[in-house]
């Protein structure tokens, strides 16, 4: 049985998933071996179901969109890295392309199935081309989301500082991120997404928040909350400030990075053929 405590150790997982179970248990009050013996169970429970890794497209030289349809049918394509199922009869997907005017064709073939977007978000981007080290300990995290510091270093003959280093470079930059994936039917938590023309004006959402896409006042914000009494309390003030914000409440979501993995690689590949 999920109590206020167990809450508490997901919603810090999701706001950052390598988070150590000793600075969860100094966080919650608990000694190490209890913190422990509930970790453990919420796996063994199904509450925590696996940790993933979301990376940001634009590390790999990608771009990224999102866009919510109803979910008259679902979709599978290889574009789509993350699917968040809501409340509201609608689908959110995260898209991945070679350009923003392939983010909007791609839209366009979803439309084809599902009608019209109910929302869509392309923000300004800029791709990068990781460094060798960078793609090694990308690929090490995606293949092991929670391995330590220390297993990472050992692998790749680095310092751990290093790692460390460059963990919290990618990390801080959005690049990359670490989530439990939860059996939120289980968990009694409630996660919701808000999609505003006014994002700056909702500043209250960061003490909600785990994760956000901003730009030029537009975004979306993604919280977890304990309860459904304290999200209606954070809906009721999101509409005091945006009447047409767009409040999803999520059922079920997924992360695929496979695709990541596959461009990392062949970045990798391509950087080590030039090299000889």
């Amino acid at each position: 049985m999920m109590d206020s405590i167990d809450k508490k150790i997901l919603i810090y997982l999701f706001r950052d998933g390598r988070i150590s179970q000793r600075k969860i248990a100094e966080e919650v009050k608990l000694s190490a071996t209890s913190l422990n013996y509930r970790f453990n169970k919420l796996i063994e429970d199904g509450i925590i179901k696996s940790f993933k890794v979301q990376v940001n497209p634009n590390l790999y030289g990608k771009y990224y969109g999102f866009v919510s349809f109803k979910n008259y049918k679902d979709l599978d394509f290889q574009f789509i890295d993350l699917k968040v199922n809501c409340l509201e009869d609608l689908n959110v997907y995260r898209l991945v392309g070679d350009s923003t005017e392939d983010i909007e064709d791609k839209i366009s073939v979803m439309s084809k199935d599902l009608g019209e977007p109910q929302m869509s978000y392309i923000p300004p981007q800029n791709p990068i081309i990781p460094s060798g080290i960078d793609i090694k300990i990308v690929k090490s995290v995606i293949k092991n989301p929670r391995i330590e510091i220390s297993e990472i270093a050992k692998d790749l003959n680095l310092p751990s500082k290093s790692v460390n280093r460059r963990i919290n470079v990618l990390t801080n930059k959005n690049m990359i991120r670490i989530y439990p994936i939860v059996d939120l039917s289980k968990a009694d938590l409630i996660m919701f997404a808000i999609f505003s023309s006014h994002i700056d004006s909702l500043d209250f959402l960061k003490t909600c928040s785990f994760t956000s896409f901003k730009d030029n006042g537009r975004g979306i914000v993604i919280c977890i909350t304990e309860n459904i009494r304290t999200a209606e309390n954070y809906f009721k003030n999101v509409r005091d400030i945006d009447r047409e914000a767009e409040i999803m409440v999520t059922t079920s979501y997924d992360i695929r990075n496979e695709g990541a993995l596959r461009e990392l690689e062949r970045i990798e590949s391509q950087t080590y053929s030039k090299a000889f």
